[in-house]
């Protein structure tokens, strides 16, 4: 599924997680939405309830797949994949 991905400037999320264009990223762990997995939003603007729009931080559209945690309170999910 398509999804929407807020990061800071350098490509980092909120958890510290180093992201790079064009890798793919898998998480064979238990996943759940908040706390385990690789999160993005199904809504583009819910992005930014993470990372607003401020100048530096940066956007990105994704695939998101297999596992997937939707318990969160607004669009974003956890995946187990990532792309």
């Amino acid at each position: 599924m398509v999804t929407y991905k807020g990061t800071d400037k350098e490509m980092k999320c909120r958890g510290g997680f180093q992201y790079e264009l064009g890798k793919t990223y898998t998480d064979d762990g238990a996943i759940r939405c908040g706390d385990k997995g690789f999160h993005s939003c199904e809504v583009p603007f819910d992005k930014w309830n993470y990372f607003p729009p401020n100048g530096e931080n940066r956007s990105f559209v994704c695939e998101a797949s297999g596992t997937i945690d939707r318990s969160c309170e607004d669009s974003k999910i956890a995946s187990s994949e990532l792309i």
